[in-house]
C-alpha cells in the first residue's frame, strides 16, 4: 500500500487573446473556424446509437479533474478540444473530416495522413526551445521536468534554440495550451496557473510532438461509450473522431497522458461524459502523473524507428530501446534483455506465483513498487479476486493503486484499482497447450532441434545464419564467423543425413 499527499493548484486565469495576436498562422481564421465548426457541430450525435454499458448514477468518490480541461474552462471557446490551437489547415481538416462523417461521403480532400504526419514532425529528433520568462525559477524546472518524461524514454532531444527557423517558446500564458506537432517558425505552447503538474507539462508536450487525443483515435468507439446527455450543449465537436491518423500497430491506451479524463466538458459534475466499455478502466482513463509505456513507444515509432538496426523478437509488446540496441524497451512489470521475466520489484514484495486449484491469497502492505505474476499450466487460465483495495478514492487513479493486466497484450495500461475492490472474478486470457518434446533424431535441422518444429520457410535456420553474426558483432564477439557456418552446415547434414535412413 502507498501513502503519499497530493495538492490542488490554485490557478489564476489571464487573458487568451493576448497571446493569439503573436501566432503567425493566422489565429484570427483559427478562432472563425472553430466557432463555426462548434456551431455547426452542436446538433449532431457523436454516435449512430447512444448506448451504456451500465446505469447511470452520480459520482460517489471525490472529484478531482487533474487534467488541462479544469485549468482552462475560461477559455474552452478558443481552443480545440480543451488545450489545442490548430493552423487553419488542421482546422478545415477536422470540418472535412466532420462533414464526411454525417453525410455518409468521403473525405472532399483525400491527404496522405503519413506524409502529413512527416511534416509535422521535428527534423533530426530535436525540438529547439526558449523561455519567456527567464526568472522564474521554479517554473523553468517544472517545464525540464516535464521534457525530462520524453528524454529519459525516447530519443527525443529538447535543445535551447540559436538559430533554428522552427522552435517552441514556452510562457505563462491563461491555461494550459500547444499546437499539434511542427506547424513552423515560432510556435507557443503556455503552461500557465494551474498547470504545474509535471504530466500536464508532458501532455502539452506530446501535443508539440505531433499527438492528438487519445480518445480521438479512429478506433475509439471499440473502448468507450461517450454519455451525450452530459455534454456541454454546443461542445459536441471537441469529441469528433480523426480518421486521418497515422496507422500503426500501436493498441488504444486507456492509461495514456494524452487521453481526455472521465468527466471532460461534463454539465454536471456529478456525471461522467466518458464511460469505459469494461467498467473495471473508468479509473485509468485521465491519469496526468507520467507519460504511458505506449505514449513512449509511439513516439519511438513515429522519431526512433531507424536508430536499432538489428531485430531483437522482443516479447509482450517490447521493442528495441533505441536508446540501448542491446536491449527490449518493456512494458511496465516486465523485464530481461527481451522482457522474457517479470520485472525487479522493491525488496521484500513480487515475484512469480502458481495458481492452484484450491484459492491461495495475497497480502501485501509494502510501500514501493512490487510485481507479481500469476501462472496457470498450459492451457488453463488464472481466477483472480480482488477482496479489499485501501488507496484513496479518485476519478483518475495516477498516485497510489493497484494495477492489474490480465489480457494478452501486455504493453496496454492494465486496469487501476484506488477506490472500492472489483466485484468481478478475473479471468486471464487463455493461452494454448506447448506441445510435448520429442527426442531430436536429426530431421528439420535447426528447427528440429531447438524449436522441434520445422517451417517451411526454415525460419529458425535462416535467422541463425544472417541474424547471429550480427548478434556478435554488436556484443564484441570474437568468435571466427566462418565457423558459425560451419556448425550449422554440419548440423544441417547431420539432420539430411539421418532421413535417408
Amino acid at each position: 500500500m502507498l501513502k503519499r499527499t497530493s495538492f490542488i493548484a490554485l490557478w489564476l486565469i489571464t487573458l487568451i487573446p493576448i497571446i493569439f495576436a503573436q501566432f503567425g498562422h493566422d489565429p484570427q481564421r483559427f478562432q472563425s473556424l472553430l466557432k463555426g465548426f462548434f456551431k455547426l457541430s452542436a446538433n449532431y450525435a457523436l454516435t449512430p446509437k447512444w448506448r451504456s454499458n451500465y446505469n447511470q448514477h452520480s459520482i460517489v468518490y471525490r472529484l478531482g479533474d487533474k487534467t488541462e480541461y479544469s485549468v482552462n474552462k475560461k477559455i474552452l471557446n478558443d481552443v480545440f478540444e480543451a488545450d489545442m490551437v490548430l493552423t487553419p489547415y488542421q482546422m478545415e481538416d477536422v470540418i472535412d473530416t466532420f462533414k464526411a462523417r454525417v453525410h455518409g461521403r468521403p473525405k472532399r480532400v483525400k491527404r496522405n495522413a503519413a506524409a502529413d504526419s512527416v511534416k509535422l514532425r521535428w527534423p533530426n529528433r530535436t525540438i529547439p526551445f526558449e523561455f519567456k520568462d527567464t526568472k522564474d525559477a521554479k517554473w523553468i524546472t517544472l517545464l525540464r521536468d516535464g521534457m525530462a518524461k520524453w528524454t529519459r524514454e525516447t530519443c527525443l532531444r529538447f535543445v535551447p534554440r540559436t538559430t533554428q527557423k522552427d522552435y517552441v517558446t514556452f510562457f505563462r500564458g491563461g491555461g494550459c495550451y500547444s499546437s499539434v506537432g511542427r506547424t513552423g517558425g515560432k510556435q507557443y505552447i503556455s503552461i500557465g496557473y494551474g498547470c504545474e503538474g509535471g504530466g500536464i507539462v508532458a501532455h502539452e508536450l506530446g501535443h508539440a510532438i505531433g499527438f492528438w487525443h487519445e480518445q480521438s483515435r479512429p478506433d475509439r468507439d471499440e473502448y468507450i461509450n461517450l454519455n451525450n446527455d452530459n455534454i456541454i450543449k454546443g461542445t459536441y465537436g471537441n469529441f469528433e473522431k480523426r480518421t486521418d491518423l497515422e496507422r500503426t500497430d500501436i493498441p488504444y491506451d486507456f492509461g495514456s497522458v494524452m487521453h481526455y479524463g472521465p468527466q471532460a466538458f461534463t454539465n454536471n459534475w456529478n456525471y461522467v461524459t466518458i464511460e469505459t466499455k469494461d467498467h473495471r478502466f473508468q479509473h485509468t482513463i485521465g491519469q496526468r502523473a507520467d507519460i504511458s509505456f505506449i505514449d513512449v513507444k509511439h513516439a519511438n515509432h513515429l522519431y526512433c524507428n531507424d536508430i536499432c538496426k538489428m531485430r531483437l523478437h522482443c516479447l509482450n509488446g517490447g521493442y528495441e530501446n533505441p536508446l540501448d540496441c542491446s536491449r527490449c524497451k518493456c512494458p511496465p512489470g516486465l523485464g530481461g534483455i527481451r522482457c522474457e521475466r517479470i520485472a525487479t520489484s522493491t525488496p521484500g514484495c513480487g515475484g512469480d506465483l502458481i495458481a492452484t486449484a484450491t484459492w491461495s491469497v495475497l497480502n501485501s502492505a509494502r510501500v514501493g513498487k512490487c510485481y507479481w505474476r500469476l501462472l496457470a499450466p498450459y492451457g488453463q487460465r488464472v481466477r483472480f479476486e480482488i477482496t479489499d483495495a485501501d488507496y484513496k478514492c479518485d476519478s483518475s487513479c495516477a498516485e497510489n493503486y493497484l494495477e492489474i493486466k490480465h489480457q494478452r497484450d501486455m504493453q496496454q495500461t492494465g486496469f487501476r484499482q484506488c477506490c472500492n475492490a472489483v466485484p468481478d472474478t478475473l479471468l486471464s486470457k487463455p493461452t494454448f497447450p506447448k506441445p510435448p518434446l520429442a527426442n531430436w533424431e536429426g530431421q528439420g535441422g535447426l528447427n528440429g532441434l531447438l524449436g522441434q518444429e520445422t517451417g517451411i520457410d526454415n525460419t529458425f535456420e535462416n535467422y541463425v545464419v544472417k541474424e547471429l553474426p550480427n548478434v556478435l558483432r554488436s556484443t564484441g564477439g570474437r568468435a571466427d564467423i566462418s565457423s558459425l557456418f560451419t556448425l550449422v552446415d554440419s548440423l544441417l547434414r547431420a539432420g539430411s543425413g539421418k532421413k535417408k535412413k
